[in-house]
C-alpha cells in the first residue's frame, strides 16, 4: 500500500483522481489521529504549491505562517473527518473554480475549498459505501437523512446558544427539501439585505485589524462584490443562515419539537 505522503503527492499533481485512489485514502486515519505537526507541515505544503500553480508570487513568511497556522488550527476542528491526503486535492481542485468562483486566496477561500470538497457527490458516495460496508444494515438514504437532521438539531442548540451556525446554509437546504422552510419573496429579500449588511461589516471588521496589505487587498476586492451583488454565491450562503436563524426562532417560540416535525416529512427525502 502507497504511504500517505505518496497519495498526497499524487492528488496534488493529478485533477481527476481515480475512485480506487480516493477509497484508500478513505481507509486512513482521520485528520485527528495526526500530531499537529504533520498537519501543518501537509498545509504549508499545499499552500505553497497552491501559489506556484496559479503563477501568483508566494505570500511573505509572516503571511504564510499565518495561513497555515489558521488552517493547522481550523481544518482539524471544523473537519474532523477529512483525511490528510485530501487537503492538497481540496486545494488543488478549488483554485482552478471546481469549487465555483472564489475572491483571492486566504483562510475563508481554503476553508471553502475543503467544506466543498466534502460535500461534492462523488466523495459523499464513496465515503457513504465505506461506512456501509462498516454497518452494512443501514440504508443508504436513511443514514444521509439521520445525519442531516442530527445537524439540524445540533445547529439549531449551537445558534440558540449564541454560537454561529457556519454549515447553516447546508441545514437551511435540508429543511426547505422537506418543505419546513417557507419564508415568502419579501422576506426572502429582507434576509438577502441582511447578508450584505452583515457580510460589509463583517468583512469591513476584518480589514481594519489585519496589516497584511495582501489579505487587506483581497478582503476589499470582497467587499467590491459584495456591494455590488456579484459576489452571488457569498450573499446567497449567509442569507440563508440568516433565514434558518429566523425559522429556529419560530420553532422555539411556537414550541415544536424539531426532531418530530423533521420526522413527519422523511418521506419527502427518501
Amino acid at each position: 500500500m502507497k504511504t500517505m505522503l505518496a497519495i498526497m503527492n499524487e492528488t496534488a499533481d493529478q485533477e481527476n483522481t481515480s475512485v480506487q485512489q480516493t477509497r484508500q485514502i478513505l481507509t486512513m486515519p482521520s485528520i485527528k489521529k495526526h500530531k499537529d505537526q504533520e498537519v501543518f507541515k501537509v498545509i504549508v505544503m499545499s499552500l505553497a504549491k497552491s501559489y506556484t500553480d496559479l503563477g501568483m508570487t508566494q505570500p511573505t513568511q509572516k503571511d504564510k505562517d499565518y495561513l497555515a497556522n489558521e488552517l493547522a488550527d481550523l481544518i482539524p476542528r471544523k473537519f474532523p473527518s477529512i483525511r490528510l491526503a485530501e487537503i492538497p486535492l481540496a486545494f488543488s481542485r478549488g483554485i482552478r473554480g471546481k469549487f465555483g468562483p472564489y475572491y483571492g486566496l486566504n483562510v475563508v477561500s481554503f476553508e471553502k475549498f475543503v467544506e466543498a470538497h466534502l460535500s461534492c457527490e462523488s466523495r459523499e458516495q464513496l465515503a457513504r459505501d465505506a461506512l456501509l460496508k462498516k454497518e452494512s444494515r443501514i440504508p443508504d438514504k436513511d443514514s444521509r437523512f439521520n445525519v442531516a437532521r442530527d445537524n439540524a438539531i445540533n445547529a439549531m442548540h449551537m445558534m440558540n446558544s449564541g454560537k454561529e451556525v457556519l454549515s447553516g446554509a447546508i441545514v437551511y437546504d435540508f429543511l426547505d427539501r422537506l418543505a419546513l422552510i417557507s419564508f415568502n419573496n419579501r422576506e426572502k429579500w429582507e434576509f438577502v439585505a441582511e447578508a450584505r449588511r452583515y457580510l460589509n461589516e463583517s468583512l469591513g471588521r476584518e480589514q481594519r485589524r489585519t496589516i497584511s496589505r495582501i489579505k487587506q487587498t483581497e478582503i476589499q476586492r470582497k467587499l467590491n462584490s459584495v456591494q455590488d451583488g456579484s459576489a452571488i454565491e457569498m450573499i446567497k450562503s449567509m442569507a440563508k443562515r440568516f433565514a434558518l436563524y429566523a425559522f429556529f426562532r419560530s420553532c422555539i417560540l411556537d414550541e415544536l419539537d424539531l426532531k418530530e416535525i423533521i420526522e413527519q416529512q422523511r418521506p419527502l427525502f427518501i
